[in-house]
């Protein structure tokens, strides 16, 4: 009997060891580095802290630079101090040294190494992709304060002596906007994309049209943003972006390694575009605009040159703005096509995009396609893709019911829809792609925000964060290493970060309790 209550007595003490370990976080960085070992004492940057680069090569070198001009620019405003930028290999003590020399191989394009100690601080990379997720990681080594916008007084800007060594685990970490439903300006689409970076998101996908919009200018289509871009979900003034603006929001992307993905939804969602131009329709006729937010009603005639031509043209447009490897061509819902038409549809467009050099990327069922083979990629948003397992399709895992940025939280979410389910933040983060697809067909993760139910930056804002740290996370981290009680603490933690930057977050009561 003794022995029985010694057991018993040594798992009770064994399992409120664990729930301890797991509230004492060595870091609170979100996505979770790979290996993070802290040392005694700390760094201090001060004024006199200049930042010093060298690349293997001077191409690298001037990347780098770039890097560096950025994180300047985020932790000037708070600290006040210059930061010089200086090009040698040969940093005194007191400075940060962003370098591509020493990097490993095995580090791959977004790996890096940050070591700190009394004497400053070293990112190392293979690639300069790499310092800039470095650089990212360290700002949330710095107080929280570091994301203020004025200069902030009686504060010490220390960074812990400590080494880490992280990677990714997926190569795509996506957020995706839906711009069609409600119409976000250039500078919006900008500031979720530089929120989205610092947590090591490198994908935005934007989707450009729908039933209620196409935002997009093209040149030889004037009409599509003219008339196609006039309105949006109740009736408001909609918009588009000039080709000239959306290579802007490509710019901006890429200063920070985010790939922009744009999408042209059809055969079905593209009412706009029938609106626009009446030799897309059957009859000839311009369709009336749509402000409503029922889908499957609409479809391009899938067997008319006209179409086709029309398609080519846009897909020409596109890929010459848009440096992106891969093009969305959309397919889904598509319930007034026919589906040997779709089926015939699907494999032809994304023939096209491959003509112009682009991966496509298509929503499920796309896959159930006779056309569609291993050259297109599955964004599986429905537990739906056993036709892409067959096929050998790699795939984005973007489920419902777990990813859906624009499901509420819970019944009391003042905005967004619930037909999927409810997604607390513990729901968004405690799965894995791996529970819907091989790992060897994941190509990563990507969260998306439709829009029907979402029109202003602040509700934006509000259902994006905080379930997107824990997204990251997913994309990033490895699942052994990832535990949400543990995951919790540092969630609570970055509240203040997020406050500092003005986001609009929805304070989950369970992780901020005031």
């Amino acid at each position: 009997m003794t022995g029985f209550i010694v057991v018993v007595a040594f798992i009770i003490i064994a399992i409120a060891y664990k729930d301890v370990k797991a509230q004492e976080n060595v870091n609170d960085i979100i996505p979770k580095p790979l290996s993070f070992e802290k040392g005694v004492g700390e760094f201090n940057i001060t004024n006199d802290t200049s930042i010093y680069i060298k690349g293997k090569t001077e191409k690298e070198t001037d990347e780098i630079n770039k890097v560096a001009e950025f994180i300047k620019g985020k932790l000037q405003p708070s600290t006040g101090f210059e930061f010089k930028i200086i090009k040698s290999d040969n940093p005194p003590e007191g400075n940060i040294y962003l370098t591509t020399i020493g990097g490993e191989e095995v580090q791959g394009d977004e790996g890096y190494k940050i070591i700190t100690d009394n004497q400053g601080i070293k990112i190392i990379s293979f690639k300069p992709e790499g310092i800039s997720r470095g650089v990212q990681t360290l700002r949330q080594l710095l107080p929280s304060d570091i994301e203020k916008a004025t200069v902030v007084s009686n504060i010490k800007w220390t960074v812990p002596i400590s080494t880490i060594d992280d990677k990714p685990e997926y190569s795509y970490r996506g957020l995706m906007i839906d711009v069609a439903r409600h119409f976000f300006t250039e500078d919006e689409v900008k500031r979720q994309i530089d929120l989205a970076a610092q947590y090591k998101i490198n994908r935005v996908h934007l989707h450009l049209s729908d039933d209620q919009g196409w935002r997009l200018e093209i040149k030889k289509y004037p009409d599509l943003t003219l008339i196609g871009g006039s309105t949006e979900v109740g009736g408001g003034q909609g918009g588009y972006y000039t080709q000239e603006q959306f290579k802007e929001i490509v710019e901006y992307a890429k200063d920070r390694y985010v790939e922009i993905i744009p999408e042209f939804d059809m055969p079905g969602h593209t009412n706009a575009a029938l609106a626009s131009y009446g030799f897309l329709n059957p009859d000839g006729e311009r369709k009336p605009l749509y402000t409503g937010t029922n889908v499957g009603f609409s479809s391009f005639m899938t067997h008319d040159e006209k179409t086709y031509e029309f398609i080519d043209d846009v897909i020409k447009e596109v890929s010459e703005i848009s440096p992106s490897k891969y093009f969305h061509i959309g397919g889904d819902e598509a319930e007034a096509t026919p589906k040997a038409d779709y089926d015939y549809f699907v494999g032809r467009v994304a023939k096209i995009a491959e003509k112009y050099g682009k991966t496509p990327i298509g929503w499920d069922p796309i896959d159930t396609s006779p056309e569609i083979n291993s050259s297109v990629i599955l964004q599986n948003w429905k537990d739906s893709n056993e036709a892409a397992r067959k096929k050998n399709m790699k795939m984005i895992i973007s489920i419902a019911s777990k990813a859906y940025l624009d499901m509420k939280y819970n019944e009391s979410t003042p905005y967004g829809s619930d037909w999927a389910g409810y997604i607390p933040v513990e729901t968004a983060y405690n799965w894995d792609p791996t529970d819907f697809a091989p790992k060897n067909l994941v190509l990563g993760i990507e969260a998306p925000l439709w829009t029907e139910n979402i029109s202003t930056q602040d509700q934006m804002d509000y259902m994006i964060y905080p379930r997107l740290l824990g997204y990251a996370e997913i994309g990033w981290t490895p699942k052994e290493e990832r535990n949400w009680s543990e995951y919790k603490v540092r969630l609570q933690k970055q509240g203040e970060r997020m406050m500092n930057e003005e986001i609009n977050y929805y304070k989950d009561p369970t992780i901020w309790s005031n």
